[in-house]
């Protein structure tokens, strides 16, 4: 009886071993002072990357196999679910409908409940930048998500992507954004997640395309001596290292505040820009001082420098890391999700 006892111990112990997720490794998250913590209280820093727009994308990560290659082979621990609002995003489609982009984030978020990843549901605003220009719907869409979603211990809540001044042409002029507006944003987001989410975290964009401001000329300090009063809320933070040279600021910002970096890749913002491994390793530095997680940006085909693989790649190919159809961005993606 003995041997089969100590057959069974290990054999349950493998099971464990060969089971353990990120999601079960840390369960719920949570913030504690100016870390993000997972449910023991120690401080977490989960690497991942970001989906590129559904409504380009949609038929890569449909049938599964490039989100649970991207967690199971390359070492993502966390998905950036990218809903574009407009852009052909969720409210301006007129061929995909917002019941067909439900459908998609569904498969997305299942997708990362069965591989044990976390995964953020990013309202994606872009142009224009202003957050309050959806907040209508913004509503909706959250109440909806969090309805859906709100038990599961995996789930973030992203409620504005970048604030930006750029406007949309013939829809609605363009203006600063500032901190005070992001914040009273927030204030009618968050009751609502909170509602559904009591314990998840909501991770709010900061002025200028996520730059806390810096990227216009403004003081971050703002935001620093002038938090959301909240529990488990995160900061955003965006950068492209090859252009963005803020990483010291961030550095102080990360020493009172809890951040996360949903966005970033180590070229500039132009897709047709180098990256430059010199200045990444700055930023990864401070990343990694402070245990700031991050999604980089973005994992799809195309033949922008910031795609992992060769435009026309589809999700049946082979996406190894060593594959004919991965570029040199590609290898550089996995070298950051596995240091």
């Amino acid at each position: 009886m003995a041997k089969y006892f100590f057959l069974f111990i290990a054999f349950f112990l493998n099971s464990c071993v060969q089971f353990s997720t990120p999601v079960t490794e840390n369960r719920q998250l949570q913030v504690i002072g100016n870390n993000i913590c997972n449910q023991k209280g120690d401080p977490v820093q989960l690497k991942g990357v970001a989906t590129h727009g559904l409504q380009w994308y949609g038929d890569f990560y449909e049938d599964r196999k490039a989100l649970t290659s991207v967690i199971q082979n390359w070492g993502a621990k966390i998905i950036r679910l990218s809903v574009y609002v407009y852009e052909k995003g969720y409210l301006d489609n007129k061929n995909i409908t917002p019941e067909d982009f439900d459908e998609m984030i569904d498969n997305i978020v299942q997708t990362c409940v069965d591989n044990g990843a976390y995964c953020i549901i990013d309202w994606h605003i872009h142009h224009p930048g202003d957050p309050a220009f959806y907040l209508k719907d913004a509503k909706d869409f959250f109440e909806k998500m969090s309805s859906r979603y709100g038990h599961l211990d995996n789930i973030i809540y992203e409620i504005a992507n970048e604030p930006n001044p750029t406007g949309l042409k013939g829809v609605v002029e363009g203006r600063y954004v500032t901190w005070k507006d992001i914040k009273e944003y927030a204030a009618e987001i968050i009751p609502i997640i909170r509602k559904n989410a009591p314990e998840s975290l909501v991770f709010v964009g900061t002025p200028s395309w996520s730059s806390f401001g810096i990227s216009s000329g403004k003081p971050w300090q703002e935001i620093v001596n002038n938090p959301i009063n909240e529990k488990n809320i995160v900061y955003v933070v965006h950068f492209y290292a090859a252009a963005h040279k803020f990483s010291a600021e961030v550095d102080e910002i990360a020493k009172s505040l809890p951040l996360f970096a949903t966005e970033w890749a180590a070229a500039t913002y132009e897709t047709t820009s180098e990256n430059d491994l010199i200045e990444a390793k700055k930023w990864l530095k401070v990343l990694n001082k402070h245990n700031i997680g991050w999604t980089y940006w973005s994992f799809a085909p195309g033949s922008s420098i910031f795609s992992p693989f060769v435009k026309g790649t589809k999700s049946t190919d082979d996406l190894s890391v060593d594959g004919p159809n991965t570029k040199e961005t590609g290898k550089l993606l996995y070298l950051y999700l596995n240091q």
